[in-house]
C-alpha cells in the first residue's frame, strides 16, 4: 500500500477561534472606525481648531519672516488645507503687507501649490514683500525640484489713493543648490494675450553670491508708483508716470547695477523740473536707448525727450539762454510771449557718460520751420523759441550753469556724484 503524505493543519479550539475573530474585528473594523470617528470629533472642538490655527500661524510667520494671521483654517484632504482672511504684517513696524480672503494650499513631495482668487497688496510695502521672497527663499540653497507655486486670479496694488491690478498672475519659485530662480508673469488689467504678458524674473547664483533679475513689461505700460520703492529716481518722474520696456540689472551685498530700455510715458514736467524752479508744466515723454545706474547714481545715459504741450516760465527759460544751455532762435522776442510761454513742441536729445554730457534740439517742427531750424528744441504759436547743434558740455561746466537754479547746491552734488 503507498504511502500517502498528509499536510497537517493548525486547529484552534472553537473559543479561539472566536477570540482571534473578534480581535480581527476589533483591530480591523472598530480601531479604525473609533480613530477616524473621534479625529472628526477633536478636529470639531473649538480647543484642537484653536491650537491648530495657531501652530500654522507659527509656523507660516517663521517660514515668511512676517507676522501671518487668519481667521480659520480647514482641511479638506490630509494634504490639502484651506485658509480664510489671511493677512501678513511687517514684523518690525506692525504694518499691512498684503491679505487675501481665501487661499487653497496643495502640499505634495515637490513642495507647496498655492490658488488665490484675489491679493490685495500693500504698495508701500512692495519692497518689504520683494526682501521677505529675496532674503528667505532665494538666498538659500535647496535640493528640492519645485517649492512654490502660486496662481492668483486678481492682484491689486493699491497705496491707498490710487490702485493698479494685474490679471491671471503665475508665480513659480524653484530653487535648487546652484541656483533660484523666481518667475512672474501677469497680464495688467484691460489686456489678454499671451503677448501682452508682463514678466519678472530673479535669479539667485549661489555660488557667486549674486542676484540678477529682470523685469519685462512687452508692449504694455506698467504704473511707475509699483516700482518707486525700488528705483527711487521713479518718483521724480511723477505720480502718474508709466514705463514700457526693459529693466535688467545685479546686485551683491555690496552694491548692484541697472540698466534701463525703453520709455517713459505722462512724466510730469513741473515734478522733473521742480529742482530747477518748476519751470515747465505739462506732460512729457521720455525715451531711453539706455540708462546706467550703479549703486544709486547715473553713470551713462543715451535717449530723447518730448512734448507736444507745455507751459514755460519766461524767467526760466531766460535762465536757460543765459547759462548758454540753449540758445534763442531769435534775440529776445521771445519775450513777447508774455511770463507764461505756452510751448506747442518740446524736443531734447541727448548722451552722457561720466565726462561729458551731449545734447541737441529735436522736436518735430511744422514744414515752414524744419528746414531752417534742424535742431529746434522748443517753439511756440508755429515760431521758433530755442535750439541746440549738438552741444558739448563738461559736467564741471554743467554744474557751474546749474548754479543759477535753486537747489543748486543739491544738484551739483548729485551732478558730480555721478561723476564719481
Amino acid at each position: 500500500m503507498p504511502f500517502i503524505s498528509r499536510k497537517k493543519r493548525l486547529r484552534f479550539h472553537q473559543s479561539t477561534q472566536r477570540a482571534l475573530c473578534r480581535l480581527a474585528f476589533f483591530c480591523l473594523a472598530l480601531v479604525p472606525v473609533f480613530a477616524v470617528g473621534g479625529y472628526s470629533l477633536l478636529k470639531r472642538i473649538p480647543w484642537y481648531q484653536s491650537y491648530q490655527k495657531d501652530w500654522w500661524e507659527r509656523r507660516l510667520s517663521d517660514n515668511l519672516g512676517v507676522n501671518v494671521s487668519f481667521a480659520s483654517i480647514e482641511f479638506p484632504s490630509p494634504n490639502k488645507f484651506r485658509v480664510r482672511d489671511l493677512i501678513c504684517e511687517n514684523a518690525e513696524t506692525g504694518r499691512q503687507i498684503l491679505k487675501v480672503a481665501q487661499v487653497d494650499t496643495l502640499i505634495d513631495h515637490r513642495g507647496w501649490y498655492v490658488e488665490v482668487e484675489k491679493l490685495e497688496l500693500n504698495g508701500a510695502q512692495i519692497e518689504t514683500a520683494m526682501r521677505t521672497v529675496h532674503n528667505r527663499y532665494l538666498c538659500r540653497p535647496q535640493s528640492t525640484a519645485t517649492l512654490f507655486g502660486l496662481a492668483m486670479n486678481e492682484l491689486v496694488i493699491s497705496d491707498g489713493i490710487e490702485s493698479t491690478r494685474f490679471q491671471d498672475v503665475k508665480l513659480t519659485l524653484n530653487p535648487t543648490k546652484p541656483m533660484s530662480e523666481l518667475k512672474v508673469s501677469c497680464l495688467l488689467e484691460g489686456y489678454k494675450f499671451d503677448d501682452q504678458r508682463s514678466c519678472f524674473v530673479v535669479e539667485r547664483d549661489h555660488i557667486a553670491q549674486t542676484t540678477n533679475w529682470k523685469i519685462n513689461s512687452a508692449d504694455v505700460a506698467i504704473p511707475c508708483r509699483i516700482l518707486s520703492d525700488r528705483f527711487l529716481e521713479l518718483k521724480n518722474l511723477g505720480s502718474q508716470a508709466s514705463f514700457r520696456g526693459s529693466i535688467e540689472g545685479w546686485q551683491n551685498d555690496r552694491q548692484w547695477e541697472a540698466t534701463v530700455r525703453g520709455q517713459f510715458l505722462a512724466v510730469d514736467l513741473a515734478v522733473v523740473s521742480s529742482p530747477y524752479g518748476k519751470g515747465l508744466q505739462g506732460m512729457g515723454e521720455l525715451n531711453l536707448a539706455y540708462a546706467v545706474f550703479r549703486d544709486g547714481k547715473l553713470r551713462g545715459v543715451d535717449g530723447g525727450f518730448k512734448s507736444s504741450s507745455c507751459v514755460a516760465e519766461s524767467a526760466w527759460l531766460d535762465k536757460l539762454f543765459d547759462q548758454k544751455v540753449l540758445r534763442s532762435t531769435d534775440g529776445d522776442s521771445w519775450r513777447a510771449f508774455g511770463q507764461r510761454v505756452t510751448v506747442n513742441g518740446l524736443g531734447i536729445r541727448f548722451k552722457s557718460d561720466t565726462n561729458k554730457v551731449i545734447y541737441a534740439g529735436a522736436t518735430s517742427p511744422p514744414l515752414g520751420m524744419r528746414e531752417f531750424w534742424p535742431d529746434l528744441a522748443a517753439y511756440a504759436e508755429s515760431k521758433p523759441i530755442a535750439f541746440n547743434e549738438n552741444c558739448s558740455m563738461s559736467l564741471e561746466a554743467l554744474t557751474l550753469a546749474l548754479s543759477a537754479f535753486p537747489n543748486h547746491e543739491r544738484i551739483a552734488g548729485q551732478v558730480a556724484s555721478g561723476r564719481r
